[in-house]
């Protein structure tokens, strides 16, 4: 009887795993959203809903009580949703904070706005504010990777009162590019066939968090393809806005980025780090511009250092 049981037992691993691996092949990124999910509600999170001020219903992950004295809100980046930082919140929560983790407009369970405007900087910037407003937050520390590291900076310049520690992960906005290179950057964003996908995911990535597959970069492809992405590339604004205002932003603010950023320089963030106030920047070797995904346990000693502890 005990060999049948765990006969039956490893049959339905096995299956299981088959499954598994046929809705990763299927799908690479909504397996991996799932996954994300899966991380949120087994770190006991809730989920929270509320409207962007154009009306579009919006999504964010709650890991903690909202009542927490400093919570921490982490924002994703372009092509992303609020599964790309699973690891971190859990990772946070695990050590007394309360973590909050929003859907962009169009991202994720958040909805798509009727009008493009809905998918621009300012938009996502309105949409942090109406998370706060929503979520009765008078003030909490800010995180942000790559476009979601330009709307933190941009909400930080904003909303001055609402940030006490401003962190920016291979965060856009410090880096100008010319006529020629920001073309070369749009038509990397727009991948046409796989091999155009491979090129962006090594743009992307220095150390890779999944198989470079064709699977993988088909996926790749796919979402920088679907609307709500080539929308917000379309509207999104200039690389450079943060450029010229580094003494604008929080005192201390702190940078980490990827020793082999290729996107976005390094170069880029150490002359941005110098001109802010008492500002700090973390360097995470061997990893590109995913620091978060390439190289988590290192990017979070560095995350806790740039929070205060």
């Amino acid at each position: 009887m005990t060999r049948r049981i765990a006969f039956a037992a490893g049959l339905g691993l096995l299956f299981a795993a088959a499954f598994l691996f046929g809705a990763f092949a299927a799908d690479p990124l909504r397996a991996v959203r799932k996954a994300g999910e899966a991380v949120f509600r087994a770190s006991s999170g809730h989920e929270e809903l509320y409207a962007a001020r154009d009306g579009t219903p919006l999504h964010a992950f709650v890991l903690g009580p909202l009542s927490a004295g400093r919570p921490v809100v982490l924002l994703h980046g372009l092509g992303a949703d609020a599964g790309y930082w699973a690891v971190t919140a859990r990772f946070l929560a695990a050590r007394g904070r309360t973590v909050i983790v929003p859907d962009a407009p169009g991202s994720g369970a958040s909805g798509t706005p009727l009008s493009p405007e809905g998918l621009a900087l300012p938009a996502r910037v309105a949409a942090v504010e109406s998370m706060a407003t929503a979520l009765g937050l008078s003030s909490f520390d800010l995180v942000g990777h790559s476009l979601g590291g330009l709307t933190a900076g941009l909400y930080a310049l904003e909303h001055p009162r609402r940030v006490r520690r401003l962190v920016l992960v291979d965060a856009a906005g410090f880096s100008h590019f010319d006529a020629a290179e920001d073309e070369r950057l749009h038509a990397l964003g727009a991948p046409r066939d796989r091999a155009e996908a491979r090129r962006l995911v090594d743009l992307l990535f220095f150390r890779k968090p999944l198989p470079a597959i064709g699977a993988v970069a088909d996926a790749l492809a796919r979402n920088y393809l679907s609307p709500n992405v080539r929308t917000t590339v379309a509207v999104a604004g200039q690389a450079d806005l943060l450029l010229g205002r580094e003494g604008e932003l929080p005192e201390g603010t702190a940078l980490i980025w990827g020793r082999e950023e290729t996107f976005l320089p390094l170069p880029d963030a150490r002359a941005a780090v110098g001109r802010i106030r008492g500002g700090r920047l973390f360097v995470v070797t061997g990893v590109g511009h995913d620091t978060p995904l390439e190289a988590p346990r290192a990017f979070q000693e560095a995350l806790l250092k740039a929070l205060g502890g």
